[in-house]
């Protein structure tokens, strides 16, 4: 039952991944080619500036919130509870967060300049206290979040091919891309009435408060490499580098959301089997899980390095060859996030190391802080690559040796070695496209389903054994 269960739900939050990134797909070209890299790097700049606000406002109640309901999803009267203290202390931390944000707005003349902008983006800090998305994934109801995403974002699509039409329009762009998360939290809000019964007076309960500022300020250290590294190089280095950044990270991002999926679907369910004693079955799901890793990052990130000029070419287009590098430089640590996410996600987290998270995410904000000083004003996109490689590598590193050292599990060196070796027949058909092949579209429509042949046939037995997770 339990592995069913898991086997369905990694395939909703897949098909929701891979429905995000086919619709980005569809409405990236079309809006990069239309703005240009500057115009695109002010919307990302403005969106990652009160994305960053948004992690006060949140703080860690995601990785809280699902871990807190997967414990109780079976009890209404206790689900009913911890809904309305988690809901709570994000609407406090919320308001707080806005009283800084309108102060940021009025005094700091950057953002002042854009003012506009983030008046708008006020309205995602606003409503994503209202999208308690962390309550139906601690439920495990992976298929309504999938359905009613992909419904929201169709309409969202289509919105902007039917409304956004001339360069100038990026304000309502960026209208139509904060109104997602709007419609998405009244939905939510409505739907989890079924689950959860609300008492306004457990909503002013201070139960999780330091539970959540712990996990927040992990989520905060981690935003130095992800969120802040945006912001600050639209500050040192101008809006067309966050364009080639940003337009290299969403691409690194498509490839990480599969590994995400995972995670984010085994989180609430390692945390059941820690809290009923199943070791023997937490160990097996590890096991598959740096399987899983080990086959499937390797090989992405070698071809798509190879593979990065045709990429940024047929995604963005030739006003965006600046991201070629960056892009190569980010790909890597896809394999440094993978193992971070089974060592936090499904094992630290489950297991209440909360102190572990906060330590290894310090020591990531402290190197990311030091390299943007120093090489983001010089290097532009490619020195916030770097930022994000170095300080990823270094958080994982951190993982790494304390479960080590702790014997809680072994990392399958052997096994990601293997995987390297089988990886290389799929990169020597990508070299040989890129080289041999002028044409970016048809190189890649040539290399893919060659390199994706050779990593199958030679993973085979790998790939069989995923279909009973």
């Amino acid at each position: 039952m339990a592995q069913t269960s898991i086997k369905k739900n990694f395939a909703y939050k897949s098909a929701l991944n891979l429905s995000s990134y086919v619709i980005g797909f569809i409405t990236f070209p079309y809006i990069s080619r239309l703005m240009g890299a500057e115009r695109v790097g002010l919307v990302n700049f403005v969106d990652n500036t009160v994305s960053y606000f948004l992690l006060f406002a949140t703080l860690g109640i995601g990785l809280l919130g699902v871990r807190e309901i997967a414990r109780v999803r079976c009890d209404e009267r206790e689900r009913s509870r911890v809904f309305a203290n988690l809901l709570g202390v994000n609407l406090l931390f919320t308001l707080l967060t806005l009283v800084v944000f309108v102060a940021a707005i009025c005094l700091v003349p950057t953002l002042r300049q854009y003012s506009d902008l983030f008046w708008v983006g006020s309205a995602k800090i606003i409503f994503s206290a209202l999208l308690v998305e962390w309550f139906f994934s601690g439920m495990e109801n992976f298929r309504y979040i999938t359905l009613r995403t992909v419904a929201v974002k169709l309409l969202y699509v289509v919105a902007v091919f039917l409304f956004v039409r001339r360069a100038d329009q990026y304000p309502l762009y960026f209208i139509l891309t904060v109104g997602v998360v709007v419609v998405n939290a009244l939905i939510n809000m409505l739907y989890a009435r079924r689950f959860v019964r609300l008492r306004l007076s457990e909503l002013f309960s201070l139960r999780y408060l330091r539970s959540n500022c712990t996990l927040g300020v992990y989520s905060i250290m981690t935003s130095m490499y992800l969120t802040f590294n945006v912001m600050f190089l639209g500050f040192v280095a101008g809006n067309t580098e966050v364009g080639y950044y940003t337009t290299a990270f969403k691409l690194y991002t498509v490839f990480l959301g599969f590994f995400s999926a995972f995670a984010n679907v085994m989180l609430p369910r390692m945390s059941a089997l820690v809290a009923d004693g199943e070791q023997e079955a937490f160990q097996t799901l590890l096991s598959k899980s740096f399987s899983a890793v080990a086959t499937f990052s390797l090989p992405l990130i070698a071809c798509s390095v190879v593979m990065a000029p045709q990429i940024i070419y047929v995604i963005a287009g030739e006003g965006f060859a600046g991201a070629v590098v960056p892009m190569q430089i980010v790909m890597p640590a896809l394999l440094a996030v993978g193992l971070a996410q089974i060592l936090a996600i499904q094992i630290l987290m489950p297991l209440k190391r909360d102190g572990v998270l906060l330590a290894a995410s310090i020591i990531g904000a402290t190197l990311s802080v030091v390299i943007n000083v120093v090489c983001v004003p010089h290097l532009g996109a490619t020195g916030s690559a770097v930022v994000l490689l170095a300080a990823e590598s270094v958080v994982t590193g951190t993982y790494i040796v304390y479960v080590c050292r702790k014997q809680i599990v072994k990392i399958p060196v052997k096994r990601f070695l293997r995987s390297a070796l089988l990886t290389l027949p799929s990169v020597a058909v990508c070299v040989a496209c890129g080289h041999y092949i002028s044409n970016p579209f048809i190189a890649l429509a040539v290399a893919i389903p060659l390199s994706v042949g050779c990593w199958g046939i030679l993973n085979f037995k790998e790939l069989r054994s995923y279909i009973g997770i």
